[in-house]
């Protein structure tokens, strides 16, 4: 394979200028790489684009003005591959929801592909062009970065303008061009909601097994961890891991002392033992949370089993993929209540599923 062509942008003038060369409305085909592992939140580290006749490299620790980059991204189609964490780092900085979201990704899933179909397969699949994966986990912040992974980073956008014409066709003679658009809105909508902080809880790996006052707990301590986490743009884990906040809530250690017997890691007990006693100590009022749902009942298995059948079904009578028209949560959400109907089973599945999700229930 031989070698891809690329610009080195490290100015926020040469951004500005490129962003002043495109025509209005006119699409942008994207990627990011940016680093998060010691990180809350996301640091961009290198922005991809192609401009549909060429390819430019990005430097957002030097060309670092925010107007610039948004003179750049906003008000324009964004064309990208599985990009919800892509997303989340453009909102950090520079701070930006697309005007208009095409996720190949999900173009494809709607083609007949499953749900996670990789940008490299679709590549090889559509295009013909095998390309290697070497860079993928490598340090992006490092300066300079190597040939590697300039050559994996630029192919990661000069490629991106053939996928997405072939799906594109693909879905517009399908007649599914509408259910891209829904889908990526919903895309955006899930990327920038917010989960209210009495409710952070309930993502805490182990809470189904809490008992009502450990639930009350656990409500206080998880926001505490995010808010904490958030602050001091750190993993939630470096603060607490889930299975130490289970730990936690159920023996209601009262000393640093207790923590450590616990297995709390000790830079942890350093910095946050004594905030994380004094918060938990304030955990005993208010209402107990409602329980989240447990394992099912016999009666809801087979109510989940003949949903999950006959949405298969329907699925193959589309030619998709039994989770693209329906997911495990949403499935067993509606199995739990009949009678509200989870929000991306509207739009355009609700117009192939109908009411014969009734019979099965």
């Amino acid at each position: 394979m031989s070698l891809s062509a690329f610009q080195w942008l490290d100015s926020s003038e040469q951004v500005a200028a490129l962003a002043a060369r495109l025509t209005s409305g006119q699409p942008l085909f994207l990627d990011t790489e940016f680093m998060r592992e010691r990180t809350f939140w996301a640091r961009l580290a290198l922005i991809q684009v192609n401009d549909g006749s060429a390819c430019y490299l990005i430097d957002p620790l030097a060309a670092n003005d925010t107007d610039a980059m948004l003179s750049l991204l906003v008000d324009r189609p964004l064309v990208m591959h599985g990009c919800s964490e892509d997303l989340e780092a453009l909102s950090v900085w520079p701070g930006m929801r697309p005007a208009e979201l095409r996720d190949t990704q999900i173009g494809a899933a709607l083609c007949g592909q499953d749900m996670q179909c990789s940008y490299q397969k679709l590549v090889d699949m559509l295009l013909g062009v095998n390309l290697p994966k070497g860079a993928t986990r490598t340090d992006w912040l490092q300066r300079p970065l190597s040939a590697e992974q300039l050559e994996y980073a630029a192919h990661d956008v000069e490629y991106l303008p053939g996928v997405y014409q072939s799906i594109y066709d693909q879905l517009a003679e399908l007649g599914r061009l509408d259910w891209w658009k829904e889908e990526c809105r919903r895309l955006q909508d899930d990327c920038q909601r917010v989960v209210p902080e009495d409710e952070l809880w309930r993502q805490v790996k182990g809470a189904a097994s809490l008992d009502g006052p450990a639930r009350r707990r656990l409500r206080v301590l998880a926001a505490w961890r995010d808010s904490t986490a958030r602050e001091r743009n750190l993993p939630r884990s470096f603060v607490l891991k889930d299975l130490e906040l289970i730990a936690v809530v159920n023996r209601v250690p009262v000393a640093v002392a207790e923590l450590s017997a616990l297995g709390l890691h000790p830079s942890a007990l350093r910095r946050f033992g004594s905030e994380l006693l004094a918060v938990l100590a304030t955990a005993e009022q208010g209402e107990i949370p409602d329980p989240l749902p447990g394992m099912p009942e016999p009666a809801l298995r087979d109510r989940i089993k003949r949903l999950r059948t006959g949405f298969a079904s329907i699925a193959a009578e589309h030619g998709l993929a039994p989770e693209v028209l329906c997911r495990r949560r949403w499935l067993e959400a509606l199995a739990r209540d009949p009678d509200m109907m989870p929000e991306p089973l509207t739009g355009w599945r609700a117009a192939l599923i109908g009411d014969r999700y009734r019979d099965w229930l």
